[in-house]
């Protein structure tokens, strides 16, 4: 690895001037050009590192390279500022997790590229380039572009970058479709929302992460089948939120949050986007699913008046419940459709109600994980086996777990 201590100023030009010290891991950048002596010389024993080469090198030049990026087709083209702020952006990534890059360069392109990476103490190897306007360009450049390299500003499309590598080179990622990692992503969802329900913004952090992942990959997938990519799906949110904020971004006046909502649901009829509940998405939850159709069918004017009603109706599936269990010949799919039906009816009651029946169904886990703990607290205390304890006796420890 190269030396930390001293400046790699390779050139007139970089003497005197400040050099970029942001912390980074440790890496190795060299600089060669396809009349090198040394050009074999960063590519053996297997070593993991990164290449940037001009399109059209031969593919056997980069065989083994970990990560490859692409350089334009002229030393002018790299000095735009969306151009070379991706450069860097993607020198930092690559040097974060290969240690070592090589940039291989046409002979009249090599200048400019020590001129952006000059600045940055992983330099080991450049060749001698005398001075001209270009070079000069590219340190006045890289003066103004390399502080906002590891911001917010590049952190996004590093993460993007990761991602793309990840598809690249992992055996497992490369295989991931859309498809197949539909449970992942809602399972991700779920782990948010329980980090929330937790209040533990440590965990919460991580789980949004894993769930950024998610968002992440999907688009690099779509990317890859010349669908849409990350920067469309930001695009399409942002136009999305923009259009439904007139009462911000415009001259619509709301005063009130119900005001706000009842416009977002009529913009989204205006967008094409309101859907019936039986085009719903399967992928929701139960719970999400069979509210969503209540409120849909509410929508529409097709409801209980009240949450009184509701309970009548409730009642009557219960007693078809119960006559389903007590027929003398148990019909299986009869069974659960009844079941079924009187879960729906629960959530009915719930809704009109005003009664959170995922947040009721969440107090009512935590009530019977607490109190059956205690249960086997006190079964193992007393030496009661659980599994052969009879009922009367697993009924005095639930009352004692109930009562204590």
């Amino acid at each position: 690895m190269p030396d930390r201590s001293r400046s790699h100023c390779f050139h007139p030009c970089f003497q005197g001037r400040k050099r970029y010290t942001e912390r980074m891991e440790e890496y190795e950048i060299r600089i060669i050009t396809d009349q090198d002596p040394h050009l074999q010389l960063p590519i053996h024993s297997g070593r993991r590192f990164a290449l940037a080469v001009p399109a059209g090198t031969d593919t056997l030049v980069y065989a083994s390279a970990s990560s490859i990026r692409l350089l334009p087709t002229s030393a002018r083209t790299l000095l735009d500022p969306v151009e070379a702020i991706a450069f860097l952006t993607w020198i930092r990534f690559a040097g974060r997790h290969y240690g070592m890059i090589v940039c291989l360069c046409p002979v009249d392109m090599a200048s400019v590229v020590a001129g952006l990476l000059g600045r940055l103490p992983g330099l080991a190897h450049a060749p001698t380039i005398e001075a001209d306007d270009l070079t000069r360009e590219a340190i006045r450049l890289a003066d103004v572009l390399l502080p906002l390299v590891g911001s917010q500003y590049t952190t996004v499309e590093e993460f993007r970058l990761l991602i793309a590598d990840l598809r690249q080179n992992c055996p497992w990622d490369r295989l991931q479709t859309h498809e197949s990692l539909l449970d992942t992503l809602l399972e991700e969802s779920y782990e948010v929302a329980l980090a929330i329900q937790r209040g533990s913004a440590d965990n919460l952090e991580e789980e949004l992460g894993d769930l950024l992942l998610q968002v992440f990959i999907q688009s690099e997938i779509a990317r890859e089948e010349d669908g849409f990519d990350i920067c469309d799906v930001v695009r399409t949110a942002d136009d999305k939120l923009t259009f439904r904020h007139p009462h911000v971004f415009g001259s619509t006046s709301l005063a009130s949050s119900d005001q706000v909502l009842e416009n977002w649901q009529k913009l989204k009829v205006l967008e094409g986007r309101k859907k019936h509940f039986v085009d719903s998405a399967k992928l929701l939850s139960s719970i999400e699913n069979a509210l969503l159709s209540q409120e849909t069918a509410r929508s529409d004017g097709f409801d209980f008046e009240s949450a009184e009603q509701a309970y009548g109706k409730l009642l009557e599936e219960t007693s078809e419940l119960r006559e389903e269990l007590n027929a003398p010949s148990r019909d299986e799919d009869a069974l659960a459709m009844e079941l079924g039906d009187v879960l729906f009816s629960a959530l009915n009651v719930a809704r009109l109600s005003g009664v959170n029946p995922v947040k009721a169904l969440h107090h009512s886990f935590d009530k019977f994980r607490d109190r059956y703990g205690r249960v086997r607290d006190y079964a193992k205390l007393q030496q009661v086996d659980i599994s052969t304890a009879p009922p009367e006796e697993l009924e005095r420890l639930w009352q004692l777990a109930k009562n204590t």
